[in-house]
């Protein structure tokens, strides 16, 4: 058996080199990379999966709020469907009345003083009028008068008769119906 002693000073020996084993190194290095790639996975799958909370605790609000702003689109959109129909339906009563207002507005309008009507027939389209007058030509100019106005569409000669000093006439008018009439006073007011 033989023994070997170094007595050389501590300062002076030197340190042997032992051998690297490199299968120990790779693995040692691939595990500490496991490791590292290990926490790294961890730490970005935690902070994903917070912001991932988030943001569905977020989309739930989102959701919640237009679940109620659907809601109260619902009722305003039924009310505006309700008022619709009521439009729908005024307009439809409009139109089928007859103007029989307007109609003697312009009657009024053009009757000389000294003409008097003695009835008034009004039918859809039209409307036939029967009177006195002192004279043929304030027929004629209550006639060209009445023509005039916005809701005639177009007045017949009148037909007159000679009663006494008196001169009855008849005259007949077309009239225009609402939607029309609504038309012309639109084009005439731009």
């Amino acid at each position: 058996m033989t023994i070997k002693l170094d007595l050389r000073p501590e300062s002076l020996k030197r340190e042997s080199k032992k051998a690297v084993n490199a299968t120990r190194l790779v693995a040692a290095v691939l595990l500490v990379a496991f490791c590292l790639v290990s926490l790294g996975s961890i730490l970005y799958g935690t902070a994903l999966a917070f912001r991932l909370k988030e943001e569905k605790a977020s989309l739930r609000l989102s959701i919640e709020e237009l679940t109620t702003q659907d809601v109260r689109l619902t009722g305003e959109l039924k009310r505006l469907q309700n008022e619709s129909v009521k439009f729908t339906e005024n307009l439809a009563l409009v139109n089928a009345e007859l103007p029989a207002l307007e109609f003697l507005n312009a009657i009024q309008g053009a009757l000389p003083s000294s003409t008097r009507i003695d009835s008034v027939d009004m039918s859809k389209g039209s409307a036939k009028l029967v009177g006195i007058a002192s004279s043929e030509g304030e027929v004629v100019a209550f006639a060209r008068k009445l023509g005039e106005a916005t809701l005639v569409s177009s007045v017949s000669f009148p037909v007159t008769s000679k009663q006494g000093n008196l001169i009855r006439f008849e005259v007949t008018c077309s009239l225009l119906d609402m939607d029309s009439l609504g038309q012309k006073l639109f084009k005439g007011g731009e």
